[in-house]
């Protein structure tokens, strides 16, 4: 159902697909699990971008530093896949996930 989720709010995105590039994963298990992801916006501010989707204030957005090496990393694994996510300290399994494009 969190993968449903995704899909939703990438189709209510659909207006903003000229602005936008991302992925959205579901990390955890059954009952148990989140979404997190990442977007690259044109421009400096993201709210214009999303806004066309209702939903879009559901999610936590924070900008990130494309010289921080965690950033970095989080963001190759967002577009791989290979390992799991940490939320909390706690290392959670990608289970499914969706590229916006």
């Amino acid at each position: 159902m969190s993968n449903n989720l995704i899909g939703g709010f990438f189709n209510r995105l659909s207006a903003s697909t000229k602005y936008i590039f991302g992925c959205m994963v579901v990390y955890g298990e059954n009952n148990n699990n989140g979404i997190t992801g990442f977007f690259m916006v044109r421009g400096q501010d993201y709210a214009p971008a999303f806004d066309v989707a209702p939903d879009w204030e559901s999610y936590s957005y924070t900008k990130l530093d494309s010289s921080n090496e965690q950033d970095q990393k989080f963001v190759n694994n967002m577009l791989a896949w290979d390992e799991p996510v940490v939320v909390d300290g706690e290392s959670k399994e990608i289970a499914d996930g969706k590229v916006c494009k």
